[in-house]
This record gives structure tokens, C-alpha cells and sequence, in this order.
């Protein structure tokens, strides 16, 4: 079954489902003035609560949480219900959707929460713990950027405390245990291949959600859409201090691995890891293509168009011309051994029409 659709889901009031007995509805004029966490679930019940329990910790602004359970097999439907029916700026969507996966889950959350008139949009983990001034400091830095930059899509994010299960200290700084860094100049330059926005750690203003949404199917990760859409349309601020403490533990979807466990042939099986990694580089071209759809849509004359548009045709070219292009345009992987394994990732890429031969072979030796 799929997820209800967008013009099913819009309306004067926007109503969400709790476990008590009957529907409670949101005043728009409300939702305006706060800001919308959204929360996506699966199988996180083990350190759900203490998520939870840190928003509700947080000075500052007004908020409410939209969350969906992406068909947990554990204990996390029931924590979303008892929460929402004991705090009402805790709000629980539930559908018959079942598993959709974490991009879409996010990307059902966040066309509800624009549709819904919030303002301004974060995006939350369920195994974190918040600093308790998290939406403070980073909505101060939104509305200043939104004053410099009136009416154009503002991204905001951070870096985060590397934790273990029991919120031990791994690092001090996410961003140098995994080697990477904030782009202030061309983010576009390391973002169309790598992605260096940490999702938990980000606000969002309407613009971004109004240019962004639709995800396309071409989406890698949600985050990494956002921060391209961002570095388009709009701009990317960065907060170089700890907001979350990012818990790392065996079930992290996507975990903080230091860069010398990235690089470590003995921590895993090295060709395995290559061709993932080779298929990643693989879908960031499909993505850049999509992103040249939705500039063409919103802003034809936008002076990133070409630049998109280059890197999502390297798939075409030679094994030479791939090389060449990518470092005409400035394409890189931050430091010198990622940009080394980017350049050798592509090489390795067939061209799109090998490619499809490949799959036509493939699929005839299945009959």
C-alpha cells in the first residue's frame, strides 16, 4: 500500500492520529511560529526515548515533533503512541505503508510539514541525544541568513560528539573523526560526489522544502539531497561546534566510521567495499541528473546548471575524458586519498551504454 498522497494530506487543518479516542487538530496560523522536527522510526526503540526526552529538554523556540514508524518489528510504535498521548506537541502519523525506507520516510514527513505551513523544518535521528540549545543557536544563525539572503532556501548544520552506545566519548568532532569538512566557497565541488551534511544536525527554512520536494527516486540520501538542493537555490551555513551527540552503535544505518577504518583493507572485504562504493558514485551521477531537472523547473538561468550538467553526463565519456572533465570542473573528495579513490571509482564506472549491456546480459542469462 502506498503512502497517502500529497493532496490528500493538505487542508484547512491538518489532523494527526493519537492513541487517545478522538482526532486533535492544528491551527496553521500556529504551525507558522514553530519549528517542525521530523522524526523517522524503525526498530529504534532501544534509545528512542532518550531522542525524545532531549528534545522536550530544549530551550528556545517552540516546536512540535511530526513522527512516522517506518514498520518497526520492536517497541518503537508503542514509545511514539504512549509520548504522543502524554505531550501535545508530539505528534504520531500512522498509515497501513509499512516499510518504505528511511529516504522516503523522511520525505513523507517533510512534504506533510510543508503542507502544513511550518516555517522552518528539522530533522532528527531516533538514537541521538540533542544539546539542549540546539534549535536556539541554530535558529539565531537561520534568521540572520534569511535577512542577508531575503527569500532564498537556507540550510543549516553542524558538526556533532561522536558517542558510543552508553553516550561514552568516541571524538570530540564528527566532522575530523571522519575526515571531512565544511565547504564555504563551492560546496557543489565536493557535493555532487561526497556528501558532507550530517542529517540529524539540520534546520531547514520553507524555501529549501518548497524547491527540494518532491524527492526523486534518484535520491541517495535524503540529507544529501537537501544540501545539494541548498547549494543550488540557496546557501549552506555551517555551525563549527557540537549540536547532537551522534551515538554510534551495531544497528547505526549509517555510521561514523574514523577515516582510517574507511581505509583499512583489514576491517573488511576490501572488493565488496569497492564495488558498493563504485555504485554510490554511480547514483550521485544519476542524482546530478535529476538535480538538472529541478533547476530547469525553478531556475533555468541558474549559473550551476552547465556545471550539473557535466558531471551527470561523465558516464558517456571515455575512461580519459571522465578524468579530465572531473578535474576541470573541480569535482574533488576531500584530502587527497578520497579524491584519489573518487578519481579511481570512475574509472572503473562502465559507460552507460556498456552498462546497459551489461544488464541486458544479465537478465538473458536469468531466462
Amino acid at each position: 500500500m502506498s503512502l497517502p498522497r500529497e493532496d490528500e494530506l493538505d487542508g484547512a487543518t491538518t489532523t494527526f492520529f493519537y492513541m487517545r479516542t478522538r482526532k486533535k487538530t492544528i491551527d496553521r496560523e500556529a504551525l507558522n511560529s514553530c519549528v517542525c522536527i521530523v522524526l523517522g522510526v524503525y526498530n529504534g526503540s532501544e534509545y528512542l526515548k532518550d531522542q525524545i526526552d532531549s528534545i522536550l529538554s530544549q530551550h528556545g523556540p517552540p516546536w512540535r515533533i511530526l513522527s512516522r514508524d517506518d514498520g518497526s518489528q520492536d517497541n518503537s510504535p508503542a514509545i511514539l503512541k504512549e509520548y504522543s498521548a502524554q505531550e501535545s506537541r508530539i505528534l504520531f502519523l500512522q498509515d497501513n505503508a509499512g516499510n518504505v525506507g528511511t529516504t522516503r520516510n523522511f520525505s513523507f514527513l517533510m512534504e506533510k510539514a510543508f503542507h502544513s505551513s511550518y516555517k522552518y523544518v528539522a530533522l532528527s535521528d531516533q538514537d541521538d541525544v540533542w544539546n539542549q540549545n540546539k534549535l536556539k543557536v541554530q535558529l539565531s544563525l537561520m534568521q540572520k541568513a534569511e535577512q542577508k539572503y531575503p527569500g532564498e532556501a537556507v540550510l543549516i548544520h553542524s558538526d556533532l560528539e561522536v558517542v558510543d552506545a552508553d553516550l561514552n566519548l568516541i571524538s570530540s568532532s564528527f566532522m575530523r573523526y571522519k575526515g571531512i569538512r565544511h565547504e564555504t566557497s563551492h560546496p557543489l565541488k565536493v557535493l555532487l560526489a561526497n556528501n558532507f551534511v550530517t542529517g540529524c544536525t539540520v534546520l531547514m527554512n520553507r524555501r529549501l522544502l518548497e524547491l527540494a520536494l518532491p524527492f526523486p527516486k534518484e535520491t541517495v540520501v535524503h540529507d544529501w539531497w537537501l544540501a545539494l538542493c541548498a547549494a543550488v537555490f540557496g546557501h549552506i551555513e555551517y555551525i563549527d561546534k557540537p549540536s547532537v551527540k551522534y551515538r554510534q552503535h551495531k544497528n547505526n544505518e549509517i555510521g561514523a566510521n574514523s577515516t582510517f577504518d574507511l581505509m583499512n583493507p583489514f576491517k573488511k572485504n576490501v572488493y565488496q567495499y569497492c564495488l558498493k562504493a563504485r555504485n554510490i558514485l554511480s547514483q550521485t551521477i544519476a542524482q546530478s541528473k535529476a538535480l538538472s531537472e529541478r533547476v530547469k523547473e525553478h531556475d533555468p538561468f541558474n549559473p550551476h546548471l552547465t556545471f550539473i550538467e557535466r558531471y551527470a553526463s561523465l558516464r558517456n565519456l571515455s575512461t580519459f575524458q571522465r578524468i579530465k572533465t572531473l578535474n576541470s570542473l573541480g569535482v574533488h573528495g576531500q584530502g587527497y586519498l578520497r579524491h584519489l579513490f573518487l578519481e579511481a571509482r570512475l574509472i572503473s564506472l562502465p559507460t552507460q551504454k556498456k552498462h546497459a549491456d551489461d544488464v541486458n546480459r544479465k537478465y538473458k542469462h536469468t531466462l
